[in-house]
């Protein structure tokens, strides 16, 4: 009965004063963890080593070899693979090392983040801190991390039998789900940290947002499937492709194929392909922000949009810019460092993008002590 008692005053102070603050760092933290996982998850492909580890083990692979007979035995899978037998069939223990550490740092990642976020489900459900519809969002959330730790294995699995590299449509569809998983966690967080939600009068800029939304998606889509297929190396020059706006080989209705889609190492026809959609897609993107600026600048000055915007522009020129500054140093391969700092970006722009649809969802227009809280924000 005491119990029951405790749990119903805390849920009351819940609804009345809003979330523990326990709860929100902890969904802070959890946020910050995923968007880890997607920068370790850019240094194991861009370092090669995510086929490193050929068995997927949840939980006994937490342990890494700890003798030289345990890598002598983990190096001897690797050597059965086809990334070895055709690329780095001369690596030595000590690069194999480098690259078995990737991986399994990245594996290990996830694992801890499953632990923060069930020690943390379990102490916040036991004191009544989650209420109804916050559990509901964190079911979706265990849904989102289970699909991309499956759809993880699924893209290893794919550089496991012929090719010597992961496939690079799964490991678009891994990098799309853990960019959902932070998008969502985002969205999330926001309602639990900053649950009042200003109102803004129907001006017209609002019309913006879906087209925003849309394109950007379909950006980060189109940047998956060019990192994975390394396409960059085929044209690291801009602002003309092998001298051409429009490449050649795409202008050749011959090469318009389901086998060139798939089998995309064979010729130049998708590397060049999603390469140039993926700089119009950038185009459009700029041209949607500056529209959607131009009319925001003249309509809405609240204070947090105004930030918003600014932080907006500030992302959206860095990110074309590491874009530009990666894609013509990948001569040969692309540029660790910089290939990482531009998926970073992409997280970035995501996230100030959702934050700018927050702020826009459906909400009340703020008075008083609620103004103060807003610029606070």
């Amino acid at each position: 009965m005491e119990v029951s008692e405790k749990r119903k005053n805390e849920t009351a102070g819940k609804k009345r004063y809003g979330y523990h603050r326990a709860v929100k760092v902890w969904l802070i933290v959890g946020l910050i963890m995923v968007i880890g996982q997607v920068v370790i998850g850019g240094i194991t492909r861009l370092t090669e080593s995510g086929l490193s580890i050929t068995e997927w083990k949840p939980l006994s692979g937490a342990m890494p070899p700890l003798n030289a007979a345990d890598w002598q035995d983990e190096y001897e899978k690797y050597a059965a693979s086809p990334q070895f037998e055709k690329i780095f069939a001369d690596i030595s223990m000590s690069d194999f090392k480098f690259i078995y550490f990737w991986e399994w740092f990245h594996r290990q990642w996830a694992r801890i983040m499953g632990v923060v976020f069930i020690v943390g489900f379990l102490v916040f459900w036991r004191k009544g801190w989650i209420d109804g519809p916050l559990m509901r969002r964190l079911g979706v959330v265990v849904l989102l991390a289970a699909l991309a730790a499956s759809f993880g294995w699924i893209m290893v699995a794919s550089g496991l039998n012929d090719r010597p590299w992961v496939d690079a449509y799964k490991l678009t569809i891994h990098l799309s789900l853990g960019i959902s998983l932070f998008s969502y966690l985002l969205w999330i967080t926001l309602k639990v940290v900053c649950p009042i939600s200003p109102g803004y009068p129907q001006t017209g800029v609002e019309k913006w947002l879906w087209p925003l939304n849309i394109v950007l998606a379909l950006q980060l889509i189109l940047g998956g499937i060019m990192s994975g297929a390394r396409t960059a190396i085929v044209y690291p020059e801009w602002p003309l492709m092998k001298g051409d706006f429009v490449p050649a080989v795409i202008k050749d209705a011959g090469m318009w194929t389901v086998e060139n889609m798939v089998q995309y190492e064979q010729s130049f026809f998708q590397p060049a392909l999603i390469q140039f959609l993926h700089r119009m897609t950038a185009y459009i993107l700029i041209v949607i922000v500056l529209a959607y600026l131009n009319q925001a600048f003249k309509k809405l000055r609240t204070p947090m949009l105004v930030k918003t915007n600014v932080l907006l522009i500030i992302l959206l020129i860095t990110q074309a810019a590491l874009g530009i500054a990666t894609l013509v140093s990948s001569v040969g391969q692309v540029p660790v460092g910089l290939g990482v700092a531009h998926q970073f970006g992409a997280i970035a722009l995501a996230g100030i993008v959702i934050f700018l649809n927050y702020q826009f969802r459906p909400g009340r227009l703020l008075t008083g002590v609620e103004k103060t809280v807003e610029k606070g924000i």
